[in-house]
């Protein structure tokens, strides 16, 4: 554990193998020296046993006189002489001794006393302190008392002749062991290569742990971020890493995407509760009026048992009224909750709205409603649309009311302002008196008044606004309201155009429908 916090990743990588190259670079230099060291010794004593094989064998050969044998072994040994000139064996002493006598028959190199001998077996060896080595000049040299030479002693067939040869251990010799230099370099020179290579290698792996296990730790702490630009190498590990990242974000995105589809869930369901409860509240609120109202008429009644015929009877309307408007205020609330809660269950069909606006404007006309007001339109024939016969023409109804009873204008109509491949957008306005800007966000809310004292002495509900917009939607429309420039106020609401292969989706057109009021 402690060697983890001192060390970081890539050095935990890099000293174990950089110790185990350099551990195998020893091993091999180790062996490759004694190896070496093992054959260059082999490679003097067969030299040794070569020159005196050679010198013996010539000795042993029968048929040659002694002068003969003489003659070729001084040939033989100025051969060796000169052979090993200026060589490392240049210290090289070969010498042939007549065992009968002792005397030296041949010698080259250094002066050596001769071996004692005794019957067929060298006694005594040349060893250390007890040899007095001299040179070709007859000067004393210094060996080693410990390892002075190689010496290889060799006998003749008849034991009558005995050869020494003896090579000191001199710098030069020595320095012939060391031959193998330039492996040992190259050797050593191919490991630090190497580890300047494991020390790349390794520092490009650590960098794509390290900057994941920085990653993961911004990730744990929802401080990550993506960046398709990190350090990571372009092998399998960089991929991988790369792919991680990219899931995690992926991820992430899809699980605030998720988190906020599931808010804006929660507030549909909160914003439909708090309008449900809003509508609850104003129902009671709307409710207790015309209810105080008829019960204290009723009560009036009641507790006068004389009272004139004439002022029952107005009690008795006035009851009337509020009950007709009790009525229709319930009306109005089944048509908003058949509306939102069926709203893609509405059956639609292919109507000419030119038909359902000309209905209702003779409707409007006949019965009088229209007062002092000219209700006009401008709407193409086969202008068809694909809504509900009956609700459009209650819609175009509640709006030509509303224009009446509050706007205090001249004129109220219909026209159409332009159309798409998806959606005619029409205009319903009036050249009334319109209402504060501030109101306007608010017209469509359930018994929202402008005016709620003048609004109730007029009869209304406060609900016909927003069953025109329930309408609207219903079909797969919007609808918005503004101010004219001119006067009074406007209601621009497209319908969708009805084609033989014409699909009603509210969901897809909606976007496009926007646009369109837009203009």
């Amino acid at each position: 554990m402690a060697l983890t916090k001192t060390f970081n990743y890539q050095q935990r990588l890099f000293f174990p193998i950089v110790l185990t190259l350099w551990t195998f670079v020893g091993v091999v230099c180790f062996f490759h020296n004694y190896r070496t060291q093992e054959l260059r010794h082999k490679e003097i004593k067969q030299r040794i046993e070569i020159i005196n094989n050679r010198i013996i064998d010539l000795y042993n050969t029968e048929g040659r006189t002694d002068e003969q044998r003489n003659f070729l072994v001084a040939s033989f040994m100025q051969f060796v002489e000169n052979y090993y000139s200026k060589t490392e064996y240049d210290d090289i002493s070969v010498a042939i001794y007549d065992t009968e006598t002792g005397n030296v028959i041949s010698r080259i190199g250094y002066e050596l006393p001769p071996p004692e001998i005794e019957g067929d077996e060298l006694k005594k060896y040349f060893k250390g302190s007890q040899v007095e080595a001299r040179d070709s000049l007859g000067n004393i040299v210094e060996l080693d008392p410990d390892k002075v030479f190689y010496n290889r002693v060799l006998f003749s067939k008849d034991g009558k002749y005995l050869v020494q040869t003896v090579v000191p251990y001199t710098a030069a010799l020595t320095n012939s062991f060391d031959n193998s230099q330039i492996f040992l370099l190259s050797v050593i020179l191919a490991g630090i290569v190497l580890t300047v290579f494991i020390y790349i290698f390794t520092l490009h792996l650590a960098r794509n742990i390290v900057n994941l296990r920085t990653f993961v730790n911004n990730a744990i702490n929802d401080t990550a971020e993506y960046n398709e630009n990190l350090e990571f190498s372009n092998d399998e590990l960089g991929d991988i890493s790369r792919q991680i990242i990219k899931f995690y974000h992926q991820r992430s995105k899809a699980l605030v995407a998720r988190d906020k589809e599931h808010k804006m869930a929660l507030k549909v369901i909160e914003d439909k509760w708090r309008t449900k409860r809003q509508m609850t509240n104003n129902i009671n609120h709307e409710l207790k009026n015309p209810l105080g109202i008829i019960k204290g008429y009723i009560d009036t009644i009641l507790s006068n048992d004389d009272m004139d015929p004439e002022m029952k009877r107005h009690f008795l309307e006035k009851s009337q009224a509020q009950v007709n408007r009790l009525v229709e205020m319930l009306n109005d609330i089944s048509t908003i909750n058949r509306l939102e809660e069926g709203s893609k269950k509405v059956l639609t069909e292919i109507i000419d709205f030119h038909e359902v606006v000309f209905s209702v404007a003779n409707d409007i006309t006949e019965s009088g409603m229209n007062k002092e007001m000219e209700f006009v339109y401008d709407v193409p024939m086969d202008c068809t649309v694909r809504a509900n016969f009956n609700l459009l023409s209650a819609m175009l109804l509640n709006l030509a009311k509303n224009s009446l009873a509050y706007s205090g204008g001249t004129e109220m109509g219909v026209k159409l302002v332009s159309r798409n491949d998806k959606f005619y957008t029409f205009s319903f306005y009036d050249n009334g008196k319109g209402v504060p800007p501030e109101h306007l966000p608010h017209l469509f809310e359930y018994f929202y008044r402008v005016d709620s004292g003048r609004s109730r002495k007029k009869g209304g509900t406060g609900l016909g606004l927003p069953i025109v917009k329930n309408t609207i939607i219903s079909f797969g429309g919007t609808i918005s309201v503004r101010n004219r420039k001119g006067g009074g106020l406007e209601y621009l609401f497209t319908l969708p155009v009805a084609n033989l292969d014409d699909v009603n989706d509210p969901e897809n057109d909606e976007e496009q429908n926007n646009d369109t009021l837009k203009k």
